[in-house]
């Protein structure tokens, strides 16, 4: 009966793109309505966005996990414990001996070693983190190694803090993949990433069964999981970017949990009974920034203008009641280093803007093309260009999916949010106050900064002081010294929200929690 019932879904998921909606969703499957533009390959090494990981994420486990409900303790995952050598170069892990991966093949040491040299040697966004720690492709094979089956070695090329390596083993860019199967579908040398944008082999809760980009990616639960079968024998995640469409089939009850919902909707939803909205604290933060290469934002006086140009007041309780509160400081509330208030350091003041541009060389204002990052950004970027008028600023805004323009500093101002995996302020602190080359050959699209092209040499320092410090006490000063610079210098990402990411669920949904890393899984999920 099982069979047949799968059967009727797959059909059903096949003809996503010509039915309305689904009908009322079975009870051992979660339907998620979510926006999955941009997103052309599910290979962990190829991937670090929010979306993409929670997929990725139920396809691969990796060797440590960190909970929903602590992003400070390391638990175990494939990896069942763990020991730091003395002098803190030496990271060993032992792997659990009762893991398989969807082919049948047991999960070993050197799968897990190949799985990091190979991100490492693609060099693709899923590197950024564990790139800084010093591995290249030159040096990877050598310090990422198997002792023996089930015994993992990493040893670190130079000093780092162990707590940042082994944070970063728990991002879904590191999820373990069965070598012996992608090199089987390995072609000129891609180390399998062309088969794995389409396929899994992974030892995750869960298979791929189908995927068609920008429209739905269908996955079956792995009945041999090693923490036991999932109670979902079927996941789908639906691309439904229009808010609207997607309350009003959250509502029939077609989608079980809702993702990028626009605030209007939220607020219908947050009045239904039979909703659930879970707003997660994200590690980011809604900015706006200005691109250094022109010439008239390159001005100190003009970046400061932007700073009083936003009213961001009028839509802290509308348009970012669920999606972000006020907080104007590099370093994310409630980690080490942040300061006790940064709510209010960029006041809304259109006649101070006037009067700093007139002293930067605009006496009647300045033009410019502003763009959202995407469509979640684009009432943000509507509520920028009507209070930015007041402030002498003519904003031509251009919708769009503009995150791609923004990685390659094609833009002159681009209003975004950012996110990150590592629950640690190093990691905010290396998109926004990181640049080591500000070149365009070096092409450093993982830092922010670098995409608002600006260097700053002391802070490039302080970031890798706190990447290598040990002690919390002086991580701490470092992470302070770094905010008061940043806040100090007229800088060219001009941050004014902390992120949160709401999830909606309907009430009979549990065990579905959204993760600040966006590392959610769905184990755990079920359906009353």
């Amino acid at each position: 009966m099982l069979k047949n019932l799968l059967t009727t879904i797959a059909l059903a998921g096949a003809l996503v793109t010509a039915q309305p909606s689904f009908a009322a969703s079975p009870p051992n499957m979660l339907v998620i309505g979510t926006n999955l533009t941009g997103i052309r390959t599910l290979d962990p090494a190829q991937n670090n966005a929010r979306t993409v990981s929670e997929l990725i994420s139920n396809l691969y486990d990796n060797l440590v996990q960190l909970s929903p409900d602590d992003l400070k303790t390391l638990k175990p995952m494939l990896a069942t414990k763990w020991t730091v050598s003395e002098d803190g170069r030496l990271i060993t892990l032992t792997l659990r001996d009762d893991a398989v991966f969807q082919s049948g093949n047991a999960v070993t040491a050197d799968d897990a070693a190949w799985s990091i040299q190979r991100v490492i040697k693609m060099g693709q966004v899923g590197s950024t983190d564990v790139a800084l720690w010093g591995f290249t492709p030159e040096n990877v094979d050598k310090l990422v190694r198997a002792k023996d089956g089930h015994t993992l070695e990493i040893e670190l090329p130079h000093a780092v803090n162990t707590d940042l390596v082994l944070y970063s083993l728990a991002g879904s860019s590191i999820g373990i993949i069965d070598k012996k199967t992608a090199l089987s579908h390995e072609a000129n040398g891609d180390l399998g990433a062309a088969w794995l944008s389409a396929h899994s082999a992974g030892s995750g809760p869960f298979t791929l069964a189908q995927w068609r980009p920008n429209d739905v990616a269908i996955f079956n639960a792995q009945k041999n999981y090693w923490a036991g079968p999932p109670a979902m024998a079927r996941v789908v995640a639906r691309h439904i970017p229009e808010s609207g469409n997607l309350r009003l089939q959250l509502e029939a009850g077609d989608v079980d949990v809702g993702q990028y919902l626009a605030s209007g909707d939220l607020d219908a939803l947050a009045n239904n009974k039979e909703m659930v909205i879970d707003s997660v604290p994200g590690l980011g933060f809604y900015y706006i920034a200005l691109n250094q290469k022109d010439p008239d934002l390159q001005k100190p006086k003009v970046r400061e203008a932007f700073q009083h140009a936003f009213d961001w007041k009028a839509i802290s309780g509308n348009i970012m009641r669920y999606t972000g509160f006020p907080w104007q400081s590099m370093i994310p509330r409630g980690m080490i280093g942040a300061p006790e208030d940064a709510t209010s350091r960029h006041e809304y003041d259109p006649a101070k803007a006037k009067q700093l541009l007139a002293e930067a060389g605009y006496p009647n204002g300045l033009k410019k093309v502003l763009n959202p990052s995407g469509a979640a950004t684009l009432p943000f970027a509507e509520a920028l260009q009507a209070s930015a008028r007041a402030a002498g600023l003519d904003l031509n805004l251009v919708p769009g999916e503009f995150t791609p323009a923004f990685r390659e500093r094609k833009y002159e101002i681009l209003l975004g949010n950012s996110g990150a995996r590592l629950p640690d302020p190093f990691a905010v602190a290396t998109q926004y106050a990181y640049n080591p080359d500000n070149s365009d050959e070096a092409r450093l699209g993982s830092y922010y900064l670098w995409r608002a092209g600006m260097k700053v040499d002391e802070l490039n320092t302080l970031v890798d002081q706190s990447m290598k410090e040990p002690d919390t006490g002086k991580r701490t000063e470092i992470f302070q010294k770094m905010d008061g610079i940043y806040s100090g210098m007229d800088a060219p990402l001009v941050i004014f929200f902390q992120r949160t990411d709401p999830y909606v669920m309907r009430s009979n949904v549990k065990g579905y929690h959204g993760h600040t890393t966006w590392s959610t899984r769905w184990h755990g999920v079920t359906k009353e």
